[in-house]
């Protein structure tokens, strides 16, 4: 160990006579200090993909512009590999880049494609998005602009009702996500304006149906193909039936066992009044049967109230509509049990991915089939088991993934422009005409402000009036 010796007296240390013990000791210093201080002048990168694995924390954290998909592109161009989709590094990432969304999920953007082909080569004008135009009557939805990566609130209608509320709020927050995950990966949504109906059917004028963004469409009705589809607001949260929907997935999978492990009944609750003649049907063709536990469901008797993840817990389960589409589809898929569908009228985004026989059960609408159907396959649950994996991996693991729904709503963004007008950005100030350099307002508010009211009144926000007694 070194000590400090004191020179004789009169005797002066230049800076080249201290032992050599000392001067290695001083040398190590300096070059601590100086590789200390490199490395702190680094940009910090962004989280590896692990951050986004499953299961992991339910909190996304937006990461600056164009880093947060780089590691995972770092690593690829390091092996030399192609880029490969994997659900449980990938499944909750919403911010993959285009080409990572359009190899992970192929087979997503049917109804997209299917709405741009409907109008060709932009024809979509700003009448053509009007959601109360006379004659269509709908009660709830949300006139959004999007301008430089800023989601902006043009108009709301159904804010004083609580569940349109609880829709707009999550299609809004939906939007906001898919903006901020494509800034993020350096492919900004270019300006565009939109209405969707948030209400579960999308009610259009016959001669001039436009082009509004909804849940749902019916199929047999071809004013409905003006419509353009859109993940709905349960891939956001459904409160009170669901929780944030990153968060009922974890929940749902703490029930995955084979389906033998399951108990051996088809469950399923609901209201009857949405759908008469399909709900009632159901109840009545499973009333008594060992096989099943069907029942009708209401909010104000609790004891008829299944929790959405203990469905997981049964071999079987079922897709019934209401006034329209039914999000229980998406629900159900969450779970690995296997699933019956019985004819559908109404489509969602993902339904043209839905292969009986492959990934679910087809049974007719009144289900007169469905004993049957389960008789056969309670005694082929090696059959069955596979159609319940094959679902797993279509549905939970890729294409109802928070990753795909995000990849959803940026391919949804980016096609819609190539077929819509532009947007107009300002609206004149109260002073233009006076004014020699007349200031610009951008029209509408921002998300930021939106959210932030109590929004039970719907924008544009009714000034109040003053007081005239003072």
């Amino acid at each position: 160990m070194w000590t400090y010796n004191s020179p004789p007296l009169g005797q002066h240390l230049s800076r080249w006579s201290v032992q050599p013990g000392v001067w290695q000791f001083t040398c190590a210093i300096l070059l601590l200090l100086l590789v200390s201080r490199e490395y702190s002048h680094r940009e910090v990168r962004a989280p590896t993909p692990s951050a986004f694995a499953i299961p992991s924390d339910p909190v996304i954290e937006i990461h600056s512009k164009s880093t947060a998909a780089q590691p995972i592109l770092d690593s690829l161009s390091k092996s030399g590999t192609p880029w490969q989709y994997d659900w449980q590094r990938d499944g909750n990432n919403q911010y993959l880049a285009a080409s990572q969304c359009d190899a992970a999920f192929p087979l997503l953007y049917h109804e997209i494609e299917r709405a741009q082909q409907r109008f060709g080569a932009a024809n979509i004008t700003e009448d053509d998005i009007d959601l109360f135009r006379e004659g269509t009557g709908n009660d709830g939805g949300v006139r959004i602009l999007i301008v430089d990566s800023q989601v902006r609130i043009i108009l709301t209608r159904g804010l004083f009702r609580e569940d349109f509320r609880h829709r707009i709020i999550a299609i809004v927050q939906q939007v906001v996500q898919a903006v901020a995950a494509a800034d993020a990966s350096g492919e900004a949504i270019p300006n565009i304006e939109f209405s969707v109906v948030v209400d579960d059917i999308a009610v259009l004028d016959q001669k001039k149906p436009g082009a509004l963004w909804s849940f749902t469409r019916r199929d047999a009705d071809a004013v409905h193909d003006n419509l353009w589809l859109i993940p709905d607001f349960h891939f956001f949260a459904a409160p009170p039936e669901a929780e944030g929907f990153r968060t009922m997935q974890a929940k749902f999978r703490t029930h995955d066992s084979s389906l033998e492990q399951k108990l051996p009944q088809v469950v399923w609750r609901g209201a009857t009044w949405t759908n008469k003649p399909v709900r009632q049907s159901l109840l009545d063709v499973t009333a008594g049967k060992e096989w099943a536990n069907v029942s009708e469901m209401s909010w104000e008797n609790l004891a008829t109230v299944i929790p959405m993840d203990e469905f997981c817990k049964y071999r079987y389960t079922v897709n019934t509509e209401g006034r329209a589409w039914s999000a229980r589809m998406t629900h159900l898929f969450n779970c690995d049990s296997l699933m019956f569908v019985h004819d559908v009228e109404w489509v969602a985004h993902y339904y043209h991915l839905l292969d009986t026989g492959h990934n679910c059960i087809s049974v007719a609408r009144d289900f007169h089939d469905l004993e049957a159907k389960i008789q056969y396959y309670e005694h082929h649950l090696d059959e069955a088991q596979q159609i319940a994996d094959r679902a797993k991996e279509t549905f939970r693991q890729r294409y109802t993934t928070p990753a795909a729904t995000a990849c959803y709503w940026r391919k949804l963004m980016r096609t819609w422009s190539t077929v819509a007008f532009e947007p107009q950005i300002h609206i004149p100030s109260d002073d233009e005409e006076t004014s020699s350099s007349p200031r610009k307002r951008i029209r509408g508010i921002t998300f930021e402000e939106f959210i932030l009211h109590l929004n039970d009144q719907d924008y544009p926000y009714q000034k109040k009036k003053k007081n005239q007694n003072g």
